[in-house]
């Protein structure tokens, strides 16, 4: 488990050099100081894009346009229901 951490923040700090020349170091300065020392498991790109969806559909809510956020994102009324109200 240890080789695998230490591999993958290797692997995190050669891809932000690499995307970011100069601001990496800064970059990586910051996630130390937030979160230096804790175990963190990150969600999936699909988890994150489906909270930014939900977040914009409860922006987006005006009352009583169910069906129109339905048809914009792609879901059935009753999902976007779920949304509104979760």
């Amino acid at each position: 488990m240890r080789n695998e951490t230490t591999d993958a923040a290797s692997q995190l700090f050669a891809r932000l050099h690499s995307e970011f020349g100069r601001l990496a170091p800064a970059i990586i300065q910051v996630m130390v100081e937030c979160v230096g020392g804790c175990r963190m498991t990150f969600p999936g790109l699909q988890d994150l894009y489906r909270e930014e969806r939900n977040r914009l559909i409860r922006k987006e809510f005006t009352g009583a346009n169910y069906e129109e956020l339905a048809i914009r994102y792609r879901l059935r009324v009753r999902h976007v229901r779920r949304i509104i109200q979760g």
